[in-house]
């Protein structure tokens, strides 16, 4: 994906979306007990819009989390070595647990964006007991040092 800046609001989300889904670790955080933070890092697909599906075990401590409080935050970066290399996408938003046609859908989205997961067979029986979660963020915001250090555009889907 290239370095410039977007000029609209279609461009920006068409710019997070193509960073989303050319990497594939999210570090999300969310709120555990007593609102203490805690971090994981998960895989995640993001076939479309900037809706990130990942799975998860229920005993997770984030999926705890989740099931008590479903805010998170998180990051989405690529590797730096240099500060103005350093570009990636902050969010704030939701996430849920999927259920019924929404979880079918959200597993063939992670399938399709980790096809090894087909093809290892205790990985799959395993993956395929755990719970599908979608993370619908509602604030994101792109970090782009290569424009100048601390460059930002922030997006409200």
């Amino acid at each position: 994906m290239g370095r410039g800046t977007a000029n609209t609001l279609n461009d920006l989300a068409e710019q997070l979306h193509a960073f989303l889904a050319e990497h594939a670790v999210l570090s999300l955080a969310t709120l555990g007990a007593e609102g203490r933070p805690q971090a994981a890092d998960v895989y995640y697909a993001c076939p479309a819009g900037l809706a990130l599906y990942f799975v998860s075990a229920a005993s997770s401590r984030h999926a705890a989390n989740l099931a008590r409080d479903p805010r998170v935050a998180g990051t989405v970066h690529a590797d730096a070595s240099a500060w103005r290399d350093i570009r990636g996408v902050q969010l704030e938003g939701t996430c849920r647990q999927l259920a019924g046609r929404q979880r079918a859908a959200g597993w063939a989205h992670y399938v399709a964006r980790f096809p090894f997961v087909l093809a290892d067979i205790t990985l799959l029986a395993a993956l395929k007991e755990m719970g599908v979660y979608c993370v619908t963020p509602d604030w994101l915001r792109w970090i782009d040092n290569s424009v100048g250090l601390g460059h930002h555009l922030e997006y409200r889907p």
